[in-house]
């Protein structure tokens, strides 16, 4: 039998609510030379009924005996995948009609690309928004340091470069798996995005938000962490600290704050000089945008507080 040209690779567990949007949304697409690789942990919704209603022979729906999780069950997706591309996709998101058409003819036409993502439009809470990450791979490595400028459910990869680099999810990375992966990767072969919006991208309840984006930070930490010893910089706690609240933009306003950033990104700069161990003069781009954003900050919030005391 021979090999589709892609794999898609979805992850479900108690998606129902939304769970027929996303698999009409890959089962339209405007390329169909596809196999979707659905993989269920076992569920208290009616998740499995839902699949388990389509007849589209393109379906494989892998059936987990025991819950894995996110990292396993797509490295149990990974190992069965026989398309020279892998594309992912979630079980609560929408994938837009030539999201597959466009990122294949993306990586065709960019041979040294090995991962590529695309730019997001939020549904659910906050609609609207559209994200855009950078295409440029340099940029990309270089704010691995901080954040990974891709989103996961939008990402196709090399089905070659999956076996040559044994390509696989690091379960102990809850939450951050897809960033631990792309932070390693991104050392090896160029990452890039194509810039237009491929993928509807879900916001789900705020509290929900908040809890999973403080469990995500935390093992994100571990990724940044990785990344400054590979830079060559034994971190303090407070450092660390502070390189946390960077990375995420999220911090108290203040002189002293941007006084410290300042101090921090100095650091990092000299570090990489000696190291290089990221691209210049992308790694230096990288750093002097964190610093205008977080000069920004300080000064819109310094400015206010000085229109109070008039």
């Amino acid at each position: 039998m021979r090999n589709p040209q892609v794999s898609v690779l979805m992850p479900v567990y108690n998606s129902e609510r939304y769970l027929r949007e996303a698999i009409d949304s890959i089962l339209n697409q405007t390329f169909s030379d596809f196999e979707f690789i659905i993989v269920l942990d076992p569920s208290d919704d009616n998740s499995k009924t839902i699949i388990e209603s389509y007849t589209d022979p393109r379906i494989i729906l892998v059936q987990n005996d025991v819950k894995l999780g996110l990292a396993l069950s797509l490295n149990q997706g990974l190992i069965i995948a026989r398309g020279e591309y892998v594309a992912r996709m979630d079980a609560d998101d929408i994938s837009l009609p030539e999201r597959l058409s466009r990122q294949l003819d993306f990586m065709e036409k960019n041979p040294r690309i090995g991962i590529s993502g695309t730019s997001i439009k939020t549904i659910g809470n906050h609609a609207g928004i559209v994200i855009n990450h950078t295409s440029d791979p340099e940029m990309i490595r270089s704010f691995m340091l901080f954040q990974p400028h891709m989103t996961h459910p939008t990402v196709i990869m090399r089905r070659a470069l999956i076996d040559q680099h044994h390509f696989a999810y690091d379960p102990t990375f809850f939450k951050a798996e897809d960033y631990k992966l792309w932070s390693i990767y991104s050392r090896s072969f160029p990452l890039s995005n194509l810039n237009e919006v491929l993928l509807l991208y879900r916001l789900h309840t705020e509290n929900a938000q908040k809890l999973n984006f403080a469990e995500h930070q935390k093992f994100a930490g571990l990724v940044r962490l990785e990344e400054l010893h590979q830079l060559g910089i034994d971190v303090t706690d407070q450092e660390f600290a502070l390189h946390q609240a960077l990375s995420i933009l999220r911090f108290e306003p203040s002189i002293s704050f941007a006084a410290q950033c300042q101090q921090w990104l100095h650091k990092l700069e000299k570090a990489n000089q000696k190291s290089r161990y990221y691209p210049e003069p992308a790694f230096c781009r990288s750093l002097q945008y964190l610093w205008i954003e977080v000069d920004r900050i300080c000064k819109n919030v310094n400015n206010l507080l000085s229109l109070e005391n008039h």
